[in-house]
């Protein structure tokens, strides 16, 4: 080990801002403005001190509150004593936000700092989130960002570094971005001599280090560094024998540790940085919903407005959209969308989430009228359009409204935009004594077709097999039963490849469940308290569309009513939980005991995918997890997906989401709940689910599973038009994106109005030479997407130029 007097602390000033979490959004404003203000003066008093501060919000916060101080901030950034830090809107949940959405909390943050300072933050910061996606070296090397700082999961305890703290957090991709987790903790005021001596000697330093990165200043609740905290960092330069506290920055840090390393070689880590607290990625049912239910209807609209805007001229909304972006971004900061704030901060999300969702509604309901009355809806019968958001054909099936009827003669027909007459099915609607009308809908990329309900019975020949009876379900791929005391599938039989895939399915399970909010000191949930049961089974649906089934059950006070779908013209599996949750510190699993062996379990993940362990460990995804292995011998395996669960795990071949949890909110370790007391419970009452299964021959990667999720996340629209004429025709695509291993996510002007911004990611790790087709503008881009990459196009809609940019819509940075 190096003498302590060779060891140079760069010490940080910092004053960590939770703007909401054990208090609500309206407070931390102020915690804001009042650590500003006290950085602001600490530099006034030491020539020395700097200051290091993230989140673009904040400062847009200070701008629009106190323009003065905003002022005196820029002088600092200028003269280099204030660091803007970060580079994303807020400090995000790490593992939960979308990858469009990491995206989004840079291309604004960065854009706001490039506008208000003229420079962009170069290090990523996020100290305090609870994990941190592995794709996160490409997102933010494509948004000017190579460093990395956090804290979660800490050493030794939560996580191995053998090599060392400070090391290369390599992406799928090759992607990189030096990182540094701090040994110790972002927050810091009593005795800062103390701390620079224990970082200078730290047992998890890399081999022969010499420069290491230590926090002080008060946080939380804001606050930022002391008068004393600076004065016992200036005496330390009195002793010639200690460390040497710098007053720095984390740039700093960075420079001079590549400076003092010279050509050693740096570690490099290949996942993603897991695992701390993991009770978050369940806890608060309602707030994760919320974020994903938003974040699918802002691309939504986005796609919508842009294609009525290149189609039919319309104006594009994009200050409205923005504002919308930023209102979700903010709310995922990481104690929000974690779930571990106090109650009364989640009326303020569910308000500035839901004013999101509600402007991404409307927009898209506004681009979607102004298409179809484009349409030529002169057909005979009333027009039904089928609106498909994705980049690729759809075939699912949708239901009609009631109105659809209007005007016919009972009992109606349906067909599509060829004349060509279709199945169709009379369902339930949500109105007692009012039904719907169901049928298969084939919808080209990113586009739609029209159908046209007629008067009158119409005998069709539907093809395929589809019956349903007392406990059991099949159609041409699968045989599904039920148990009839217990609910849960007893079998899954794969017909066309006679393969048994499962055990039992849609177990719901309730787990034993003591920890807090956060789920401090578990790393999986096993022990179980007992199963949802005493089932009633009920056919509900069964015609030439669709065949349903209706599983009621129950627990202690807690009830389920599911539903589990199959169809005549498509292989998919459907069910819906519809769960009233009234237990205390319990977990709510749903599970699967598969038939696969040696398993491989995959994850989605932030724009990409992860393969994680199958010990039981509870693990963060998204829309799906997979596990692929063998039954009998033959390649074989499961994928799950989901609309708004954030939690999983794989025990050998048993694959569970974690539905629910009820801990009290913001209950935090070593305090105790007491029963007696009026602490109020998480996710109580009635919670919906939507859950698709995909069971598949060979590897996850063979089947598109990532297009079904998006599937599942972004369904057709139905749409009833009036009969006009009109200059569109009944079936039109306005984005067409190929092969099945790129998902393109974003179609939106760019930020400077000029272009179009065409982003999508490969999801196969496997090179594949991609083709765009925009038929309106008839215009075609190829491009070649290399493993796991994440690209962004610009495209000119007028010359047809395509260039490639980065993630903020600039020319790419070519870097070693």
């Amino acid at each position: 080990m190096a003498n302590l007097s060779d060891i140079t602390v760069h010490m940080i000033g910092h004053g960590h801002i939770d703007p909401t979490w054990l208090w609500r959004w309206t407070e931390g404003y102020e915690e804001v403005r009042a650590t500003f203000r006290s950085a602001l003066d600490r530099m006034n008093e030491t020539p020395e001190f700097r200051f290091t501060a993230s989140s673009a919000c904040f400062y847009a916060w200070v701008k629009a509150c106190d323009p003065e101080m905003f002022e005196e901030i820029r002088v600092r950034v200028s003269e280099g004593r204030w660091e803007l830090a970060g580079g994303w809107w807020i400090e995000p949940d790490c593992n939960i936000p979308c990858g469009e959405s990491f995206v989004r909390q840079g291309l604004y943050a960065q854009r706001f700092f490039a506008r208000e300072f003229r420079l962009r933050a170069t290090v990523g910061f996020n100290p305090d989130s609870f994990g941190h996606a592995g794709t996160f070296p490409q997102i933010y090397s494509k948004l000017g960002i190579h460093y990395y700082v956090y804290m979660r999961p800490m050493p030794v305890h939560e996580r191995q570094y053998p090599d060392g703290t400070t090391f290369y957090w390599v992406a799928n991709d090759g992607s990189r971005v030096l990182t540094c987790n701090l040994q110790d903790d972002y927050n810091a005021d009593a005795n800062t001599a103390d701390r620079v001596r224990i970082l200078a000697a730290h047992p998890q330093l890399n081999p022969g280090q010499r420069h290491v990165l230590g926090f002080y200043g008060v946080g939380n609740h804001g606050g930022g560094p002391t008068k004393r905290a600076i004065q016992q960092l200036l005496d330390m330069r009195k002793d010639p024998h200690g460390p040497r506290a710098e007053f720095s920055t984390l740039r700093g840090y960075f420079d001079a540790f590549l400076s003092a390393h010279g050509t050693a070689p740096i570690p490099e880590v290949r996942t993603d940085l897991q695992h701390h607290a993991q009770g978050c990625y369940t806890s608060h049912a309602g707030i994760k919903r919320l974020n994903r239910h938003t974040e699918h209807a802002l691309m939504t609209a986005e796609r919508w407005a842009t294609a009525a805007w290149l189609t039919c001229q319309h104006s594009y909304p994009q200050g409205a959209l923005e504002t919308a972006w930023k209102d979700l971004l903010y709310n995922q900061f990481h104690d929000i969308l974690a779930g571990t704030s106090i109650e009364s901060s989640y009326e303020d999300s569910r308000d500035q989430m839901g004013g999101a969702k509600h402007t991404a509604h409307a927009i898209e309901n506004e681009s979607l009228q102004v298409i179809a009355r484009h349409i030529d809806t002169t057909p005979e019968g009333n027009t039904i359009v089928v609106f498909n958001p994705l980049p690729w054909p759809v075939r699912q099936t949708v239901t009609a409204p009631p109105a659809v009827t209007r005007t016919l003669d009972a009992p109606i027909h349906i067909v599509d935009s060829e004349g060509k007459a279709v199945p169709s099915q009379r369902v339930l609607d949500e109105r007692i004594g009012s039904h719907r009308y169901a049928f298969t809908a084939d919808v080209p990329a990113m586009g739609y077709r029209s159908y046209h309900a007629r008067s009158g019975a119409k005998t069709i020949k539907a093809a395929g097999h589809l019956k349903g009876g007392r406990d059991f379900l099949e159609n041409d791929w699968w045989r599904i039963e039920f148990d009839p005391y217990d609910g849960h599938l007893c079998r899954l039989h794969d017909r066309q490849r006679n393969v048994e895939v499962l055990e039992r399915g849609n177990v719901l399970a309730a787990i034993v469940d003591p920890s807090d909010t956060w789920g401090h000191g578990y790393r999986e949930y096993r022990s179980e308290a007992g199963h949802f049961g005493n089932a009633r089974l009920k056919l509900l649906e069964h015609g030439p569309v669709r065949a349903t089934m209706r599983v009621q059950s129950s627990f202690r006070n807690s009830h389920a009513d599911q539903s589990v779908t199959i169809h005549r013209a498509t292989d998919t599996i459907d069910c819906v939980f519809r769960i009233n949750w009234q237990e205390r510190y319990t977990m709510l699993k749903l599970g699967y005991d598969t038939c696969i062996e040696k398993g491989t379990a995959t994850y989605d993940t932030a724009y990409g995918c992860q393969e994680r362990n199958t010990a039981g460990t509870e693990e963060p995804g998204q829309m799906w997890f997979d596990l692929s292995g063998v039954i009998e011998a033959q390649p074989y395996g499961l994928a799950v997906l989901n609309d708004c669960k954030y939690g999983f795990d794989v025990l050998n071949g048993t694959m569970r989401v974690t539905l629910l949890r009820s801990p009290a909110y913001a209950h935090h370790d070593p305090s105790r709940y007491d029963a007696s007391q009026p602490f109020h419970i998480m996710d109580q009452g009635w919670h919906t689910i939507r859950i698709r299964l995909v069971p598949h021959t060979g590897n996850w990667t063979d089947v598109s599973i990532p297009h079904a999720a998006w599937e599942l996340n972004e369904p057709t629209r139905v749409h009833l038009e009036s009969a006009h004429p009109g200059s569109l025709p009944g079936c039109q695509s306005f984005l067409e994106a190929k092969p099945d291993s790129i998902v393109v996510s974003v179609f939106k002007p760019s930020e400077d109005g000029d272009a179009l911004i065409i982003r999508g990611y490969e999801t196969a790790g496997r090179k594949s030479e991609a083709v765009l087709r925009m038929p309106h503008l008839d215009l075609e881009a190829k491009c070649t997407f290399d493993p796991h990459e994440i690209k962004t196009l610009r495209i000119d809609p007028k010359s047809g130029e395509i260039r490639q940019v980065n993630l903020l819509e600039e020319p790419e940075e070519v870097r070693p």
